[in-house]
């Protein structure tokens, strides 16, 4: 952990190095002020000097304001510097999660990713703070008040080589039951946070199948797990403080009786007694302000594991070698013997078996196939979201991990499964490929795009047009408005390639038969994944996937004739097929 938090803290090294420092001067100062109060009393007081306990009653106070400016000082500086480094933590965890593949992702669960972000960070930043100020404050009042003690009375400070190593011990014991509890109470938290992110995501879902009491009793339980691990680190915890306010007490009480009989005894003053226990008192609350600094870092070295993890992390696909970073010219794709599996080498997994053909630049390919056949996993393939098992992919005759990832995902269009928008504007959504301050000259590509994906009539139809606001994850518009703003998004990256997978669902017949004859006008490679034999019919190259393997490929009247699943499909959509258009002319 502490790694961790000195490579973030010395990019702001002078405020890192100005909050100790500033500390050190308060503590100084802390510490002149109980003898300053002794000699008031036994040289001013007990001597009748009132000018010499003015002048001394003056310094003390002149000491206090300089100590109170080093603490105000220290406070500042520390918390710019742990602030600083949560904001970079949090920033540098973020950036590393966008380079993740898709297999990353589904071992690092998004709630799991959050808690790390936000709950764990947060421990860092706070822990890091409190380094800066108590981890200096601490142990400089702990020699400083146990030297100034000897000093005063040698007999009487023989009660701390008592009190020191019970209080020591008893941290020990209470920290080591008190860390695994923080790390279980930091994953009972991931839990916590899946639930809520799975139940608010599908909560049209839930109401639809009248799921709010099973929903309630599964984050329940959930809940129910974090409040029991919070309560066993709470109680761990709370022993602390009463034993370590038991042992001060206890060396209160004992420094009073002995130091009332070494007064008796003319051995010692009053007022180097009140300094004594004033000492003691300094002594005593800093080994308890380092055990709950000690607490905190316990806390924090759970949640630190739990960030560098996600540092550390290696991002499953990356670049290879030297890559080609141009774009992609021609868009030609051929699959090699591919195959591929979720879980890596494991055959007896394989989403997709020995995969081989081509598609020739500027053409349409359609992808046919039941549900499970593997048809959304092929896809994910060509930009590498997903790396293959076995064989190889080719993009104008050169291998697909040749190209740099950029490069390649930049030729790339994609229109998922799953249609995702974002909040912002119409404009901002559809131009999403481009950076805002290029966004306002690409109106024409806009509108075309829009044209082309048969939305455009729609926006215009909106009060604000293309600047309307579309709400998180776009629940202000209908699966087929969001599924169109989609495809006008995926076109206005002019990639080489276009992939739409099953981006038509939610579109009428009409409305899909226009935006697939407005699509072949387009020059781009053309990957359409579709349920509907109108969507595919027109392709120049129809594959059938069965099972994760390949049944069929060819044209829609050479499926007719040779594939008896294309055949089925196409008889099972239609009884009158030329009266539906679903014959090719």
């Amino acid at each position: 952990m502490m790694k961790l938090i000195f490579r973030y803290l010395k990019r702001h090294w002078g405020f890192a190095l100005a909050a100790p420092l500033l500390m050190m001067i308060e503590v100084f100062m802390d510490l002149l002020l109980p003898t300053i109060m002794a000699r008031i009393i036994d040289e001013g007081i007990a001597g009748g000097n009132m000018e010499l306990v003015l002048s001394l009653g003056l310094r003390m106070i002149l000491v206090t304001l300089i100590a109170a400016l080093g603490g105000i000082g220290c406070g500042t500086t520390s918390s710019f510097a742990a602030s600083s480094l949560g904001a970079e933590l949090r920033m540098d965890l973020y950036s590393k999660i966008q380079r993740f593949s898709y297999r990353n992702l589904d071992r690092l669960e998004t709630g799991n990713l959050i808690t790390r972000l936000t709950s764990d960070v947060t421990q860092i930043e706070n822990s890091s703070r409190m380094m800066l100020r108590i981890m200096v404050r601490a142990p400089l009042q702990i020699i400083g008040s146990l030297v100034m003690a000897l000093l005063i009375s040698p007999s009487l400070s023989l009660s701390l080589a008592v009190l020191i190593p019970l209080l020591l011990l008893s941290l020990g014991m209470i920290i080591k039951k008190a860390y695994p509890l923080y790390y279980q109470l930091q994953s009972r938290m991931d839990n916590v946070n899946t639930r809520l992110q799975e139940n608010f995501l599908g909560k049209r879902l839930v109401k639809a199948f009248v799921r709010e009491k099973f929903e309630e009793e599964k984050f329940a339980a959930a809940n129910n797990d974090l409040v029991e691990v919070t309560i066993k680190a709470g109680k761990t915890v709370a022993f602390m403080h009463p034993v370590m306010q038991l042992i001060l007490n206890g060396g209160i009480v004992s420094a009073l009786w002995l130091g009332a009989r070494y007064i008796d005894s003319g051995v010692l003053k009053i007022g180097q007694l009140l300094a004594f226990l004033n000492y003691l008192r300094q002594l005593l609350a800093s080994l308890m302000m380092f055990s709950h600094m000690l607490m905190q870092f316990s806390r924090a070295l759970a949640s630190s594991k739990r960030v560098e993890e996600v540092l550390d992390e290696p991002p499953v696909i990356k670049d290879n070698g030297t890559p080609v970073q141009h774009s992609l010219n021609k868009g030609t794709l051929e699959f090699k013997n591919v195959s591929f599996s979720y879980d890596g080498e494991n055959e007896e997994s394989e989403v997709l078996t020995n995969i081989s053909f081509t598609i020739k630049e500027g053409t349409t390919a359609a992808i046919l196939g039941a549900t499970g056949s593997g048809k959304t996993s092929l896809v994910n393939l060509v930009p590498r979201f997903y790396d293959i098992t076995e064989g190889n992919i080719f993009i104008d005759d050169r291998n697909i991990k040749d190209y740099g990832l950029e490069s390649l995902r930049k030729s790339i269009a994609v229109s998922p499964q799953k249609t995702t928008l974002f909040a912002g504007s119409i404009r901002q959504n559809i131009l999403f490929h481009y950076p805002e301050d290029e966004q306002e000259n690409l109106d024409q590509l806009m509108i075309k795009s829009a044209k082309t994906a048969n939305i455009h009539d729609f926006i215009s139809g909106l009060p604000e047009r293309y600047e309307t606001k579309i709400n998180q994850r776009g629940v202000n518009l209908s699966g087929g408005q969001k599924q169109r703003i989609s495809i006008a998004r995926a076109l206005a990256k002019k990639a080489a390639i276009l992939i739409l997978d099953d981006s038509t669902s939610a579109v009428d017949m009409t409305t899909e038969r226009k935006i697939q004859e407005a699509l072949q006008l387009d020059d781009a490679t053309k990957i359409i994944i579709s349920q509907r034999i109108n969507s595919v019919i027109n392709a120049d190259t129809i594959l059938v996937l069965e099972d994760g393997k390949l049944n069929g490929i060819g044209t829609h009247s050479e499926l007719l004739e040779s594939n008896e699943i294309y055949r089925d499909i196409y008889t099972s959509q239609t009884e009158h097929p030329e009266e539906q258009g679903l014959v090719k002319a």
